[in-house]
């Protein structure tokens, strides 16, 4: 684990043989169901909005961990009322990424290391449950040239550890191609709600790729090779080994 949020894989036409594939799921969204225009296109609300531009901000760098967020700002920057702000502010406080301060606006959280260990602690189990059902229908229609296509990314990816946000993204997209698999939805939306993507600029800072792809790389292989082989158990065991791994790499012993 450790991604832009990708496409999960394309949903066949009905009638097909293959319905087995793995289908695309909608994550609950937090900001209610989105309006459909008269032309067919989805409206973003107005709490999305702002949402999607703060963390259009974060994911730039623009916001780094510390910075101050101000309501009114924000709201005249986007030409809107200060509601839509604080509700945006409201579920980034509700997501861990910031915290809010009474009529000011709020703080984009500061990570430690410990609290990406932390983040790894409470990923485990939930990425354990898509990957465990994810192996129950690897086999099914196509998902195994979609579970061989996210693996051939993580390599890819990790064939150049100077671009850290690209390798951190494929295994992020491994896992929501495995939470497609499984049609398991709500597993897909919890990770998504932590905003782990976000959390990989300051993985990238904390661990050194150059020393630790390789081994990342052999633990996703041997993971591939499980749900390839409809493993469950194998599966829950290399992930929950790779995440214990990884809280070692996060914080050394002394």
């Amino acid at each position: 684990m450790g991604g832009p949020k990708t496409k999960t894989p394309a949903r066949r036409g009905a009638g097909s043989k293959t319905s087995g594939a793995a289908e695309p799921k909608v994550p609950v969204r937090p900001f209610g169901a989105s309006k459909v225009t008269a032309g067919g296109e989805l409206k973003m609300s107005l709490v999305e909005r702002v949402y999607q531009t703060l963390m259009a901000a974060m994911d730039r760098g623009e916001l780094a961990p510390g910075s101050r967020i101000i309501a009114a700002e924000v709201a005249q920057q986007l030409d809107l009322s200060r509601a839509p702000v604080r509700e945006a502010l409201a579920v980034l406080a509700g997501q861990g990424l910031v915290e809010l301060l009474p009529d000011r606006g709020a703080v984009l959280r500061p990570m430690k290391q410990n609290d990406l260990a932390e983040m790894y602690e409470v990923l485990a189990p939930i990425a354990a449950l898509g990957l465990k059902a994810a192996a129950a229908r690897a086999q099914d229609a196509d998902n195994p040239d979609l579970i061989r296509a996210a693996m051939a990314a993580i390599r890819s990816a990790a064939a150049n550890p100077a671009e850290g946000m690209a390798f951190f993204h494929a295994l992020n997209t491994f896992h929501y191609v495995a939470n497609a698999i499984a049609q398991k939805p709500y597993v897909d939306f919890v990770m998504r709600t932590m905003q782990i993507e976000y959390w990989n600029r300051l993985l990238v800072a904390a661990i050194d790729l150059d020393a630790h792809a390789p081994q990342y790389v052999t633990n996703y292989q041997r993971l591939t090779e499980a749900l390839l082989e409809r493993d469950s158990r194998s599966a829950e065991a290399i992930i929950l080994h790779h995440v214990d791994w990884c809280i070692g790499l996060l914080t050394p012993s002394d």
